[in-house]
């Protein structure tokens, strides 16, 4: 993790600069274009692999959070229960 600034703006506000501004427009469709690509890489681990590999995604994908956030809350965005993300952590072929 790493010190971030947020901030927030009304969707139709920023709809109005990124029509009357090229680069809002070009800094808003970049961001879009990365939220979309994360998503499609984790519907696609979720379609494509099994459990152990998901896990093994997770740990290359996001390093370190499986020590900061509770298993419970990873095995559902890996879309499997609690018992099977301690019986995958417990076994031998993802360590």
């Amino acid at each position: 993790m790493a010190d971030s600034t947020l901030a927030r703006i009304d969707s139709e506000v920023l709809s109005n600069w990124m029509i009357s501004a090229e680069p809002v427009r070009n800094w808003a469709n970049g961001i879009l274009r990365e939220a979309l690509s994360r998503k499609v890489e984790r519907e696609w681990c979720l379609a494509a692999l099994s459990g152990a590999e998901r896990l093994t995604w997770f740990r290359q994908a996001y390093p370190g959070y499986e020590d900061i956030f509770p298993h419970t809350l990873i095995a559902s965005y890996l879309g499997f229960t609690p018992v099977t993300m301690s019986r995958l952590r417990k076994s031998d072929k993802i360590r």
